[in-house]
């Protein structure tokens, strides 16, 4: 594998084409890391710690989950191998809500108070200042962060819901003007978001930045496991879901963010695009097995994929082959962005 102390040129000029060329972002959970939002692990023990329940019914399946849990190592593969019943649900989803919520909010204080460097919102505020002022980003993560960075780059955010304190979802809202703001940002949450609630009615709403979840009421999250198929049949799921379908088909390009390929709602159609001939990017600390069997091992025919290499950088390309650029964090979306912009 060639090894360079510098970026190619030719290489360089292809990332800053297909960045410069408003793909679609995927973000994954990868993303979220650096701001201390809790990985799939921390979450599982999060969840084996403080989840109390009383029904004996309810604490045997919770046990059944827990030894699951540890035999794995897998949170997802834990939820997936057992149906388990509403309370023990519906324990999971709150619980999951308030770990994920309190170090949201943590990092939005340090956005805030400490002015903490924000790369996504220095990529969000460079891709919207373009003539089309508009940009398209799909992801798995319940947190705020992919908001907040659209927030501070000043960008009107389009998630499906209005943006008030109170916010009522509407499917058409992405037609709406955005005059006064830096250009408009698509977001689609597959998987739902920390700022959506169900109400004992079934009636979805927004409420942004939440510390507690409102009495009577059910955060709007779908976790991993067996029901996670049966709820995304239900609004706003449905929709969110199809309009994420309709960005991965008609985008030209994607740029993968911490995503790692294991969502069965975004990668069939992902997948399809980049066998086709669509270019992609992927920046993660580690790409994942998935990730490479799709599209490393899959024929792929315009990739560069950037990972992680004892303080430099692994680049895995089809068109200007495998290099290791030394003592360069290309694969961190802050350094990266200093190339671009």
């Amino acid at each position: 594998m060639a090894q360079t102390t510098i970026i190619p040129e030719e290489l360089l000029k292809r990332i800053q084409a297909i960045v410069n060329g408003l793909p679609l972002i995927i973000l994954g959970s990868g993303a979220s890391v650096n701001y201390n939002i809790p990985s799939m692990w921390q979450l599982g023990e999060y969840l084996k710690d403080n989840i109390k329940l009383i029904q004996k019914d309810d604490l045997v399946q919770f046990e059944a989950f827990k030894q699951s849990l540890d035999d794995t190592k897998d949170l997802e593969k834990a939820l997936s191998t057992l149906a388990l019943n509403e309370n023990v649900l519906n324990a999971i989803i709150e619980n999951t809500w308030k770990c994920i919520n309190t170090a949201d909010l943590q990092a939005y204080e340090e956005f805030i108070i400490e002015n903490k460097p924000f790369p996504l919102s220095q990529l969000i505020g460079h891709l919207v200042s373009t003539t089309k002022k508009q940009i398209s980003i799909v992801t798995t993560n319940y947190d705020r962060l992919i908001e907040y960075a659209s927030s501070f780059a000043n960008a009107l955010i389009c998630n499906g819901f209005a943006q008030n304190y109170h916010g009522n979802f509407s499917s058409d809202l992405e037609n709406n003007n955005s005059l006064g703001y830096s250009g408009r940002v698509k977001i689609w949450k597959v998987h739902g978001s920390l700022d959506w609630f169900r109400t004992k009615d079934g009636e979805n709403i927004q409420l942004p930045l939440r510390h507690t979840i409102p009495t009577s009421f059910t955060p709007s999250i779908v976790t991993p496991g067996l029901s996670k198929y049966a709820e995304t049949h239900k609004e706003p799921y449905r929709t969110i879901l199809t309009k994420a379908d309709h960005e991965i088909k008609n985008s030209n390009a994607y740029l993968c963010i911490g995503y790692g390929f294991n969502d069965e709602h975004v990668q069939p159609l992902l997948i399809q695009g980049i066998k086709a001939g669509k270019p992609i990017i992927v920046l993660t600390k580690k790409i994942t097995e998935k990730a490479r069997q799709a599209i490393i091992e899959n024929g792929c025919k315009h990739y560069i994929l950037l990972e992680e290499y004892n303080n430099s950088t692994k680049v895995y390309s089809s068109e200007f082959g495998d290099q290791i650029i030394d003592k360069l964090s290309l694969w961190d979306l802050s350094t990266l962005i200093t190339y671009i912009k």
